[in-house]
């Protein structure tokens, strides 16, 4: 993962936004988040945002394992 695609400006480099967080998988209970640490290593939901570009906050799906950037989208937006 080297490009982000941001919905204002296009693809962009990486070093132009910066990760804030990493959302918790909403299926697991908080038993199971805290207790036996089930994360999903093929799929990560996280928040970004294009700080030297639009300022614009993502929703990133990605897989960490391999790096590759499955889906973005605003956060807030609809799905669709």
């Amino acid at each position: 993962m080297t490009r982000l695609v941001c919905p204002f400006c296009a693809a962009r480099e990486l070093h132009e936004f910066e990760f804030r967080k990493t959302m918790p998988n909403l299926q697991d209970t908080a038993f199971d988040r805290v207790y036996l640490r089930t994360e999903d290593p093929h799929l990560s939901l996280e928040h970004w945002q294009h700080v030297l570009g639009c300022r614009a906050w993502l929703l990133v799906y990605r897989n960490p394992s391999t790096g590759a950037v499955l889906s973005i989208r605003m956060l807030g937006a609809e799905r669709s």
